[in-house]
């Protein structure tokens, strides 16, 4: 959900109030994606709160540091550092949850209590790639693939990998991909199979650990 620290603890009050009243008894992955207007050191505290309530956090790295202060500069150093006193406070359920930073053509840094590490972008070098044409919206497809990723592995490290490849996607055109199917009648985004960009992204991440 996109929202502020108040709004999220509102609102997953209420989503687990229905799902409760309709006999509903899995437990659902929320991911949590602050509104920008928030992210200010004055709501650190409210920040701390929400983020227990959801299972992902997942700020850019100008949202991250912005709850913590305003630095001219923005160093890797820096958003790892902030993040994991961000998931040291508590993230979900016995703090059992997931600090994960876009940070654009950095990749994603992602904390938790089994560890840290970081993602690669899946262009690494957005000012120098012609297929990079706007990053519009490639915050929202991270996610979006993240969550898929996640859900079907269970497997943040898999969830990574989805969620870089579903952003670049996003990344090649203003607006959305284009769907079409191959001669096989197998669908492909952009002229590309998904699944093969997947697999392609996995083994170079593996061999960046």
């Amino acid at each position: 959900m996109l929202a502020g620290p108040s709004e999220v603890i509102k609102n997953v009050e209420e989503l687990l109030a229905l799902r409760q009243s309709a006999h509903i008894e899995t437990k659902p992955l929320i991911v949590w994606e602050p509104r920008p207007s928030s992210c200010t050191s004055e709501n650190f505290s409210l920040f701390q709160e929400a983020a227990q309530l959801v299972d992902v956090f997942s700020s850019n790295h100008v949202e991250l540091t912005a709850i913590f202060d305003k630095p001219s500069k923005i160093t890797a150093a820096m958003i790892t550092d902030y993040a994991n006193i961000f998931r040291e406070s508590g993230i979900g359920s016995e703090g059992q949850g997931y600090v994960v930073v876009r940070s654009g053509e950095q990749g994603c840094f992602v904390t938790s209590k089994q560890g840290s590490f970081w993602s690669p972008a899946y262009y690494p070098n957005h000012s120098q790639n012609t297929r990079v044409v706007d990053p519009t919206g490639a915050g929202n497809a991270y996610l979006g693939a993240f969550a898929v990723g996640f859900l079907q592995n269970k497997s943040i490290y898999e969830a990574a990998c989805y969620g870089a490849v579903g952003a670049s996607f996003a990344l090649e055109q203003v607006g959305v991909p284009e769907r079409s199917l191959d001669q096989e009648d197998i669908e492909v985004w952009n002229g590309e199979n998904v699944f093969d960009r997947l697999k392609r992204y996995q083994s170079r991440f593996k061999s960046e650990l």
